[in-house]
């Protein structure tokens, strides 16, 4: 897929990007808004969870390594209630002990720095996990 099909496909849903890192959550308040239809942030598991239960969220970009909750455990609970929700995991670590998790929740993984090359990456892997483009 091109990026300009991307866009297209995701420009229709909302995004909920979960990070502690408060340089990491600012940059990407710049950017998702321009991606997807609307886009909502939290700087931990336990805020993303409520939002996902308030709000209409189709996607979740997330950090592995947070406190309170970690990224995975926190997806876990997510899918719960939002079984369809598709998922894109970031790291700043090599995080292969959760690679079997990642798989067996239809996620992909970006290594930070995130890069628009691999984030238009990892969003072409779930698309195409969860057939979205068609």
């Amino acid at each position: 897929m091109t990026k300009t099909e991307i866009k297209k496909v995701i420009k229709n849903f909302d995004v909920l990007f979960v990070d502690d890192e408060e340089f990491v959550l600012n940059t990407m308040k710049e950017t998702l808004p321009i991606l997807f239809k609307s886009a909502y942030f939290a700087d931990n598991g336990l805020d993303a969870i409520k939002m996902c239960k308030d709000c209409n969220i189709d996607f979740v970009i997330t950090d592995i390594s947070m406190p309170k909750m970690n990224g995975i455990t926190m997806v876990q609970n997510i899918k719960e209630f939002l079984d369809d929700i598709k998922v894109i995991f970031v790291s700043g670590h090599n995080e292969s002990e959760y690679i079997d998790v990642i798989r067996e929740l239809q996620s992909s993984l970006i290594v930070k720095p995130i890069n628009s090359t691999d984030l238009y990456k990892a969003l072409e892997e779930v698309i195409q996990k969860h057939n979205l483009a068609e």
